[in-house]
């Protein structure tokens, strides 16, 4: 682990243990994205006043983000987090279904790439959906994606093409509420779609 002034910037890949000490103030959003598999224990020393440990979640307290979970994680559905960082699922090649609470507004940059997830609820709340968050889930095949998103995060066209045709977002079916962003996103990429009816949760 390296740490510069107080934060966290890097971990060791083979890392699977990892130990947050009590000065450490701030953490690299991406810093999940270094690991090269899903990390088996955390512990955040005590007297660490921003970051601390819930249901198998490292959470920084000040930002109200999920940076990293363990295998068996489970989102915090009391408000305490709002995002989830970018990689803070990924390799979780166990998890084989979630569903995201409502207090969840962002999902960050390949949070949730790479596991074994077969089916996803992201319930209504949801503003933002980063690059490549639910991609390279070969078993995952349809997303029903909320009314309250507003952001579809890509972030040049050659990125675009790249994430929708190697990430395997083109073999989905999204379910997407008509003239929503979902719905322009996924239509001017050609992608498959079910329209959501209003008064039906998928």
């Amino acid at each position: 682990m390296k740490i510069e002034n107080n934060v966290i910037v890097s971990f060791d890949p083979a890392d699977k243990h990892l130990i947050v000490p009590k000065n450490v103030v701030g953490m690299d959003y991406f810093i999940s994205d270094m690991m090269s598999e899903a990390v088996e224990s955390i512990v955040v020393e005590e007297g660490n006043k921003h970051f601390y440990m819930q249901d198998g979640c490292l959470v920084w307290r000040d930002k109200k983000a999920l940076m990293l979970a363990v295998k068996g994680a489970k989102i915090p559905d009391d408000g305490s987090v709002t995002t989830i960082a970018g990689g803070a699922f990924m390799y979780h090649d166990e998890l084989k279904e979630i569903e995201i609470p409502a207090c969840i507004k962002e999902i960050r940059y390949e949070a949730f790439s790479n596991t074994g997830l077969e089916k996803v609820t992201l319930n209504e709340g949801l503003k933002v959906l980063d690059a490549y968050a639910f991609g390279f889930n070969d078993k995952l095949k349809e997303l029903a994606i909320p009314k309250s998103v507003r952001k579809i995060v890509t972030h040049d066209i050659l990125e675009e093409v790249k994430m929708i045709t190697e990430s395997g977002y083109r073999d989905k079916v999204y379910h997407v509420y008509k003239n929503s962003r979902a719905y322009m996103w996924a239509r001017k990429n050609g992608l498959k779609m079910k329209l959501r009816d209003e008064d039906k949760k998928l």
